[in-house]
């Protein structure tokens, strides 16, 4: 019986033990300090980038384009470097004893399969571990295609900011089964269908709560992450932050810091918040299947107000690259001659917490050298004191904007280029030196607080349109993708004309658009929702300044020439059959309104029409002839009947004569 429960005690222990080695990262404080955890985990690094650069990361939003390198059947002794992929680590902190598993996957060409003797080098600091691809020296087999593995023994040791890990992968011999010429062992990587990666155990990531501070009816939570890997450790993870087990909807505020980035929730508290006690997790995960958590409960005091005696502000500028949306409306009037836009541009979340920062620090001398906000510095002395770094945008700070990219294109240019990595000449259409009289304006939304509800900048300008010249719509405006600004981009746009003004042909690339052409105009509507900031797409017409091309002038044109060719086929068939004549006009007319409607060219359209007339001639010379009898009744004259109104032929010139109506069967008499 004692030896039955003892077995029990024991295994009971040790699923404990087990279930705590693999449970995910985790900390917890009930209160009143800094939380801190995390700073060794079991993860994945992925091998990205070409065999000659390679690069390893933590982030499997990394993987994109996809990368091989092949060993022939010409290998017949030492060894081929297959790639070489490295990180220079950021973290400081002890590594334990491991076993690290190398996975690539791999494609047999030219062979039924091929036996592989291959070796993996890691080195960590001044350490060095190797492994080869066979167990017990049993070299593997390969076939078709599929993953290779290679496991290294890594010893505990301790890694410096500023060490390089390397992974190095070598082929010392290639056996191939039945091969041919072209015989041949592919290894891929670097994209999400073909996923080389490293299992390791390293310091990755340390994770900071601070205490949380309230400030007018806003609770924020600062959140560091020390990695060495700056603002990626946020921007290239996926995180959230939960409030009494409800996750925050709004946007975090991340700001960056020497060793890493600060990440700040916020809060906006419902009327009628008690002060307490509230409980918080922080999830962070940098890749598929890798969760690390920390917990704090916070005590947050509340006044009557929903106020509090705390502040907040960020230590520094606001990162732009935690991924924002982006949507961009454009009315567009052309007149012919004259292209009148507006044009409204709106974003949220991490480009809009930089905006409101940078109004708000307008005069500020301790700002980065590289920030662009250091433009704004001659707007200083228009700038209140007091609403310097007051943790809102006010009207003299969004007036110094306003003006700023007011007074001259190349500010314009450079505020969206610079800050907002936009192309504005790929938004407008022209370049915006040459554009007429514009107004822009700045709405800052529901708040001006350093929030991340959307902000909107209009533009409403105009400018002139040469004949004959193509005239850009839109077309891919995110300047520089790899930034990681901007995750999702929308489009609604919308072009008219006037009744005396055509937009010509019009070409598309990987844009849809629906072009439709009425009688009183011509439009052209797009709307594209998500899609992908590294999309390539462009839409311009030609517009020709031919009146005739207009959707009235056209029109009318039309109805004109199928009038001419239906009055041409009655009078060219006189003797023979019109249903031929007018069918193929009335087919033609249907076909020419319906090309007509769905804007294609208006040549084409005008081109049908004047096939009908011309088609007329042929169409009528071979129709039928209608008989002698029926065309010579056609000839005679006729009498109506008084009583029932039958018309009735009269085949006999003798007078007086009687006749019996075909109608109701009386006799008409009829006198000279």
């Amino acid at each position: 019986m004692n030896g039955h429960l003892a077995t029990r005690s024991l295994t009971i222990v040790g699923l404990l033990l087990l279930s705590f080695c693999t449970a995910p990262a985790y900390a917890q404080d009930a209160g009143g300090q800094d939380v801190s955890c995390c700073s060794d985990t079991g993860f994945y690094l992925f091998l990205l980038d070409e065999s000659s650069n390679g690069k390893l990361s933590p982030f499997e939003n990394e993987l994109s384009d996809e990368q091989e390198a092949t060993v022939t059947a010409g290998l017949q002794q030492g060894e081929v470097e297959v790639g070489s992929w490295e990180i220079i680590w950021g973290t400081e902190g002890d590594y334990p004893a491991e076993t690290w598993t190398f996975t690539i996957p791999y494609l047999v060409e030219g062979a039924v399969g091929v036996t592989i003797n291959a070796t993996l080098d890691i080195r960590i600091g001044g350490s060095f571990y190797s492994g080869n691809s066979g167990l017990n020296g049993v070299e593997p087999f390969l076939n078709a295609e599929g993953n290779m593995e290679i496991t290294v023994q890594v010893s505990s040791g301790t890694i410096n900011d500023g060490d390089k890990l390397e992974v190095s992968l070598f082929v010392n011999s290639l056996l191939f089964s039945n091969p041919t010429q072209e015989a041949g062992l592919t290894f891929k990587w670097g994209s999400e269908d073909s996923i080389g990666k490293v299992a390791v155990a390293m310091p990755l990531v340390d994770i900071k709560i601070k205490e949380a501070s309230v400030t007018s009816g806003l609770v924020y939570f600062p959140i560091i992450l020390d990695s060495g890997f700056g603002g990626e450790m946020w921007s290239l993870s996926s995180g959230s932050f939960n409030l009494q087990g409800t996750p925050l909807t709004l946007s975090p505020i991340a700001t960056p810091l020497e060793s890493g980035v600060e990440v700040t929730f916020v809060w906006e508290m419902p009327e009628g918040t008690d002060s307490g006690t509230y409980s918080t997790e922080f999830i962070l995960s940098p890749q598929s299947g890798l969760e690390i958590s920390a917990s704090k409960n916070h005590n947050i005091d509340v006044d009557d107000e929903n106020g509090g005696g705390g502040s907040y502000y960020p230590s520094s500028e606001p990162l732009r690259d935690s991924g924002s949306e982006i949507s961009v409306e454009i009315d567009m009037d052309f007149q012919g001659d004259v292209i009148e836009k507006k044009i409204e541009i709106s974003f949220d979340s991490a480009m809009s917490q930089w905006m409101r920062w940078g109004m708000d620090n307008i005069g500020n001398t301790s700002l980065d050298s590289n920030s662009w906000w250091k433009n704004l510095n001659s707007y200083s002395d228009s700038v209140a004191t007091s609403h310097r770094n007051n943790g809102k945008v006010d009207d003299d700070e969004l007036l110094a904007l306003t003006s700023h990219i007011t007074g001259s294109s190349s500010d314009m240019r450079s505020f969206m280029q610079n800050g907002l990595s936009l192309d504005i000449e790929s938004i407008i259409g022209i370049n915006p030196v040459d554009l007429g009289p514009t107004e822009y304006q700045i709405d800052m939304g529901g708040t001006r607080s350093l929030a991340a509800e959307k902000i909107t900048i209009k533009i409403e300008t105009s400018y002139s349109v040469v004949d004959n010249e193509r005239q850009l719509i839109i077309e891919n405006f995110i300047r520089n993708p790899s930034n990681n600004y901007w995750d999702e981009v929308n489009i609604n746009l919308e072009i008219k004309t006037s009744m005396l003004a055509g937009l010509g042909p019009v070409s598309a690339e990987n844009i849809d658009f629906e072009h439709r052409r009425w009688i009183f105009l011509e439009s052209i509507n797009i709307k594209q929702n998500d899609i992908d900031a590294e999309e390539n797409f462009r839409i311009e017409f030609l517009p020709s300044g031919n009146m005739a091309f207009s959707p009235l002038i056209s029109a009318m044109l039309c109805v004109f020439a199928l009038c001419i060719a239906i009055g041409m086929g009655l009078f060219l068939t006189r003797n023979r059959s019109s249903a031929p004549a007018l069918i193929s006009v009335s087919s033609l007319g249907g076909l020419s309104l319906v090309i007509y409607v769905l804007g294609m060219p208006m040549q084409i359209v005008l081109a049908i029409v004047a096939s009908s007339v011309l088609l007329v001639f042929p169409i009528s010379l071979v129709s039928p002839k209608l008989s002698k009898d029926r065309s010579r009744r056609d000839k005679l004259p006729r009498i109506e009947c008084p009583a029932c109104g039958t018309s009735n032929t009269v085949e006999s010139k003798v007078r007086p004569l009687r006749i019996e109506c075909a109608g109701c069967e009386v006799m008409l008499r009829i006198e000279e």
